[in-house]
């Protein structure tokens, strides 16, 4: 690939790298800093600067297979990856036009992972399909991939020593990185006034925590969540956390008893961080804080009460796959610790549930089917419950003054793994088939020819909407849906998803005979738990 000097009227002269000859991309530009360990970090200012921004840079610090088993447990293609981690990582990748113009729509892509492992610069979230479809419709772009803070560096959190170890430093990171959008993005072609957000899982919760957080500063103009809510990854509280600081320290090998949370967190601040990468830490915001000023989120919290929406969010497009539950079926389908699933299942069901022969009648669970068709069918109902209902209920409850726009994205995965091929819409295809990372893979996945134009005809709507706001579908308050499957984007009404008939209506209904908390017993008290549990 050549290379290309391109002068940036703040940061100086940037070497970037031609990845197609209609598009540049400026790889691992560092956004900000972190002045020592589970510190804030703080916006990176230097100006003037000659920067090669050529190669790739790092992935915040993760278990070294994490390609590998990430592209596993989501069903996708592993490519042979092997990107550097470090502490430093908070850089974005940026993919432009070759012909720099100006005002730009912007798009920044928040990945997922679960708090814990991924990169923006993964294989499968290359944006240069998406980029080159919105040059051929005439709609250029420039595109910001961001790496932020994962596991214990990005979340652990001491409510004792809040100025050593504040929480949720993982969402002060993407705060950071808008500010520095807002900044430099003028410089690369972009309009900092027009920026869209996109998070995926972990990134899709990321940006709903930010759409609630009541913050009077604007980060982008809309957003788009794809399969994650503020339930996604349960939040603690500060007291859980606290807990929770304890707990890590003694798993890293900190001796605990007896000492300060000041000496344990100096231990910690200066322990190899080796030690901090094989705890593998998943992690977990924490509530009333800054950024989520309120009591744990609830699917009854965010349907019905949530105070503190932002007044500055244009539009939203809040997204769902039909098989979400999928990343947890392939997890626990590699776990050879875990068996008796539907036993398992049943026994908390029913000792949590007002009527849990309902739900299990529902979704064909007794204690005599197989496990393998068990975790198929219990995992069916996490992703109706803890993604499809969350979803539903997130933009049910709120943004009365935001446009809002609800999407199902049903279309099969091809890729072989634990599930059959092409039988299931599952966690994460959704992103990499918009962004068209697999794009080649797709193209020969025979079976999947004929879906190919419906994610074409996707692709367009979405960037439709990210250049002008353009409408996908009807708003969501007029009982309207876009379906994304193989006969293309289409609009469906709410009868349709959610009717009497439907799998979601009947859950709707048996919600209402399990009472006001009924998807958060569902959520909190049964599948969390479950899938949590291993027996040895």
């Amino acid at each position: 690939m050549s290379s290309i000097i391109h002068h940036h009227p703040l940061l100086g002269d940037i070497k970037g790298v031609l990845v197609h000859e209609e598009l540049i991309q400026y790889r691992s530009i560092r956004y900000a800093f972190i002045p020592k360990r589970f510190a804030r970090s703080k916006l990176f200012k230097d100006t003037n600067i000659e920067l090669d921004a050529t190669e790739v840079g790092p992935s915040s610090i993760q278990p070294f297979d994490s390609p590998k088993t990430d592209a596993d447990m989501n069903q996708l293609p592993i490519n042979n990856e092997n990107q550097i981690q470090s502490e430093d990582c908070l850089r974005v990748t940026i993919t432009s036009p070759t012909k720099i113009a100006q005002n730009l729509p912007v798009v920044v892509f928040l990945h997922g992972g679960a708090f814990f492992v991924g990169s923006g610069e993964r294989t499968c979230y290359s944006p240069i399909n998406f980029c080159l479809e919105a040059i051929k419709m005439k709609k250029p772009l420039v595109f910001v991939s961001m790496n932020y803070r994962l596991g214990s560096l990005g979340f652990l959190h001491s409510p004792n020593l809040p100025e050593v170890m504040p929480p949720n430093n993982a969402l002060h990171d993407q705060l950071r990185c808008f500010e520095w959008i807002k900044e430099n993005i003028s410089g690369f072609g972009g309009d900092f006034t027009n920026v869209t957000a996109i998070g995926q899982s972990a990134g899709a919760e990321s940006l709903a925590l930010h759409n609630l957080s009541g913050t009077n500063v604007s980060l982008y103009r809309r957003s788009i969540i794809l399969s994650g809510s503020p339930v996604c990854m349960p939040s603690k509280t500060p007291d859980q956390h606290q807990e929770n600081f304890i707990k890590q320290a003694q798993k890293i090998g900190i001796v605990t008893h007896g000492k300060t949370t000041t000496s344990i967190a100096d231990e910690l601040m200066n322990v190899d961080v080796d030690k901090i990468r094989k705890v593998e830490v998943v992690g977990a915001p924490c509530s009333s804080s800054e950024v989520i000023p309120y009591e744990q989120p609830t699917i009854k919290m965010i349907s019905t009460e949530m105070p503190s929406q932002v007044s500055w969010l244009e539009s939203q497009i809040v997204s769902t796959c039909t098989y979400d539950g999928g990343i947890s079926h392939n997890i626990i389908s590699s776990n050879k610790k875990r068996s008796g699933h539907a036993k398992s299942f049943i026994k908390l069901a029913r000792g949590k549930l007002k009527h849990p022969d309902v739900i299990l009648g529902m979704y064909n669970l007794n204690e005599n089917v197989e496990d393998k068709v068990a975790l198929m069918r219990i995992c069916q109902l996490e992703s109706d419950v803890g993604f499809f209902g969350a979803a539903h209920g997130y933009i049910n409850g709120t943004f009365k003054k935001t446009k809002s726009y609800f999407q199902i994205f049903d279309l099969k995965n091809p890729f072989e793994g634990h599930l059959p091929t092409n039988k299931y819409a599952t966690h994460t295809f959704d992103i990499v088939a918009l962004l068209g990372g697999c794009q080649k893979q797709l193209e020969d996945a025979k079976e999947f020819e004929s879906s190919i134009r419906a994610v074409t005809e996707w692709r367009r709507k979405i960037i439709n909407y990210i250049c002008s706001g353009e409408a996908p579908c009807q708003e969501f308050e007029m009982n309207s849906a876009l379906l994304v499957d193989s006969t293309g984007a289409n609009s469906i009404t709410k009868e349709m998803y959610a009717g009497a008939n439907t799998r979601f209506g009947e859950l709707l209904e048996y919600v209402e005979m399990e009472g006001e908390r009924g998807f958060d017993v569902l959520w909190f008290d049964v599948f969390r738990p479950w899938l949590d549990e291993v027996e040895e």
